[in-house]
């Protein structure tokens, strides 16, 4: 094992916008992006989770009302064929404190 612990890319999903919703996520914060989901004409979002946008993703989360079914945190890792751990940073367990949403994994290996 060369890399045992492998880095996560984090970030906060919001999976239930309407147009304008995910429209003026894109303005309020940087680096969030979305994509319309073509069976229901809804909104997919997808926030970097940093500490630089933690507050504005808190923020846009009350204000917008979502609920908290409409929204997770996915954790994404590419690895090799070697096996590793996962550090998963502490920022993950703070947002879980101001919204417990649920925890989706991605893992592509080469």
């Amino acid at each position: 094992m060369n890399n045992p612990n492998i880095e996560a890319d984090i970030s906060f999903r919001f999976l239930n916008l309407d147009k304008f919703q995910a429209y003026s996520l894109v303005r309020e914060i940087l680096g969030s992006t979305h994509e319309e989901h073509s069976e229901n004409k809804s909104y997919v979002a997808c926030v970097p989770l940093t500490q630089q946008n933690f507050e504005e993703i808190n923020d846009y989360y009350v204000r917008q009302r979502i609920k908290i079914e409409a929204c997770d945190i996915l954790v994404s890792v590419n690895v090799d064929s070697s096996s590793g751990t996962v550090d998963v940073p502490l920022i993950v367990n703070r947002m879980l404190k101001y919204i417990d949403c649920k925890l989706t994994f991605s893992f592509t290996a080469a």
